[in-house]
């Protein structure tokens, strides 16, 4: 499977145009906030989604984990444009080099005005939906919005492409999953995920996840799912003396571990996103925490771009590379620091990167306590 050697953003979110290359096993993105951390991890998701409009719908939603968007799709999905581009036509065009070859995703098109008649006509709803939506709806808009364009997918020498068009009153589309090779934790996603599934049917992993646990509770002796008086299996910690406690009893900090023990597994020989890891976790628990992650991804054959704005984060992720003792040439770490630039005018910005070695910025730190966020 690929890992990534470097990566071109062009007209996505807040990137007008971006290259960072040279990454390693161990990536770690920093930056201060609206820096555009999550908009550089959702960019390599793209790289391995498909033709289909449906593929962009899990990417959008992982902004809105804890309260689902209750706008409409298209909203949405026209947002992930840099919408400082001129004119009605609308592109991003995101593309990378890695051990397998060329990864690639454009979308390009044209967003315009047309009624509200003419929207319902076209949007993907069912006739009956249609029906519905003039019957149901106490005023028909008078304008409305369609964009139409294509989607060019290229994996290797392997290129698609797929006509789309969507309209302002669409507010969904059928879910295709982004391809195994990646894996995405947003920042709050351990509250919404089922923690054991990767866990319970392996001893090995159960144990390691186990050992880890007791680090926050040393009463911990075991993780499984127990049945609930209404047939549902509830996630459950047995302690020691045999009591069975639900998840629910406990902080983020033991849902957030398991989450990601989860989300390495599956991203076996494959490539792993973590935004904010921070989150859920207290930073005395990084120096336990940490050196597992990356230890298991390196067995795993996992390669790790890891967002964060926490200076404990970065900190402790930079002991892991032990520099005053390390002797190796090849870096396991890298840090790309994000910013933005605002135009003498204000009127326009970009984002540029900083990519250099944690070493380097260990270094610094020690020295002259580096910020590296800025």
């Amino acid at each position: 499977m690929a890992h990534i050697d470097s990566i071109e953003i062009n007209g996505y979110r807040g990137i007008k145009a971006l290259a960072v290359s040279d990454f390693s096993k161990i990536n770690l993105v920093v930056g201060d906030n609206n820096s555009g951390k999550t908009s550089f991890l959702e960019a390599f998701q793209l790289l391995f989604a498909n033709t289909q409009l449906g593929t962009l719908k899990s990417v959008i939603n992982q902004r809105t984990v804890l309260s689902p968007d209750k706008s409409s799709f298209y909203i949405s999905f026209i947002k992930m444009f840099n919408m400082e581009q001129n004119s009605d036509q609308l592109e991003f065009d995101i593309s990378a080099e890695s051990s397998s070859g060329m990864f690639r995703f454009q979308l390009s098109g044209n967003e315009h005005s047309i009624s509200g008649d003419e929207a319902i006509q076209l949007s993907i709803l069912s006739q009956r939906e249609k029906l519905q939506y003039k019957r149901n709806s106490a005023v028909l808009p008078e304008k409305a919005k369609v964009f139409t364009g294509n989607i060019v997918a290229q994996t290797g020498k392997k290129v698609s492409q797929q006509e789309i068009r969507c309209t302002s009153l669409d507010t969904g589309f059928p879910g295709v999953s982004l391809k195994k090779e990646i894996q995405y934790i947003p920042s709050f996603g351990h509250l919404r995920y089922d923690l054991l599934q990767n866990i319970v049917e392996n001893p090995e992993y159960k144990k390691l996840a186990i050992d880890i646990l007791k680090q926050f509770d040393n009463k911990i002796a075991d993780i499984c799912y127990t049945k609930a008086d209404d047939g549902s299996f509830i996630e459950t910690i047995i302690t020691e003396t045999g009591a069975n406690m639900p998840f629910s009893v406990y902080g983020d900090g033991i849902k957030k571990i398991l989450y990601i023990l989860n989300k390495l597994f599956d991203s076996m020989d494959s490539v792993l996103l973590i935004d904010e890891i921070e989150t859920g976790l207290h930073k005395k628990y990084y120096d336990i925490l940490f050196p597992v992650i990356f230890a298991l991804a390196n067995k795993l054959n996992v390669q790790l771009f890891i967002a964060t704005h926490s200076v404990e984060a970065i900190d402790a992720i930079l002991k892991y590379g032990d520099y005053d003792k390390r002797e190796e040439k090849e870096d396991p770490i890298k840090v790309i620091t994000l910013k933005r630039i605002e135009s003498k005018d204000g009127k326009e910005s970009n984002i540029v990167a900083r990519n250099v070695t944690g070493n380097y910025v260990y270094e610094n730190r020690k020295v002259f306590e580096y910020e590296v966020r800025l």
